[in-house]
């Protein structure tokens, strides 16, 4: 969706409208996910890393989108992350910031790994929690569920492997 200095991919945004528009009619809330690892890297640098949040980020807003919540990005401390801003807690806790600056009341997050974990200042920064859970021991679970809950924030799993386990 991004073009290296960050601007957005007309043709690309357009088929994701008419996804979230479907999505819409049917009462479905998309979890819209900006930078994943090894595509960050057609971005340039950190100055196209930041002007990609704030562009996506006024395009929702500019539709009108009511079914829409922003993944800044899935598995931030990913080491495929081509910028450092990405990776880093402090790096992404901005990025969220940036969303929400530019777009008020749009829902934004930002997933850790497998682990369940998210640092403690992109908690604070994110408006709802996105554990990932695989890579996680079922029995494990609670422990980091409670642990999230401090944060006072709405949890959602978006990634999960655990098919016909039971703990």
């Amino acid at each position: 969706a991004f073009e290296p200095d960050g601007s957005l991919c007309p043709a690309y945004l357009a088929r994701v409208e008419r996804v979230i528009r479907a999505c819409d009619r049917h009462g479905v809330v998309v979890i819209l996910g900006l930078y994943y690892q090894r595509q960050s890297r057609i971005l340039r640098d950190e100055a196209a890393v930041r002007a990609g949040v704030v562009n996506a980020a006024r395009w929702i807003q500019s539709r009108g989108f009511r079914n829409v919540a922003v993944e800044v990005a899935n598995e931030y401390p990913h080491n495929g992350f081509a910028h450092a801003l990405i990776r880093d807690p402090k790096g992404q806790a901005s990025l969220v910031q940036r969303v929400k600056e530019t777009a008020p009341g749009l829902l934004v997050t930002a997933s850790g790994y497998g682990d369940g974990k998210v640092h403690p200042e992109v908690a604070e920064a994110c408006d709802f929690l996105t554990p990932h859970w695989n890579g996680t021991k079922i029995e494990d679970i609670p422990a980091r569920v409670a642990w999230l809950k401090r944060f006072g924030k709405p949890i959602v799993c978006n990634e999960d492997d655990k098919v016909g386990e039971r703990a």
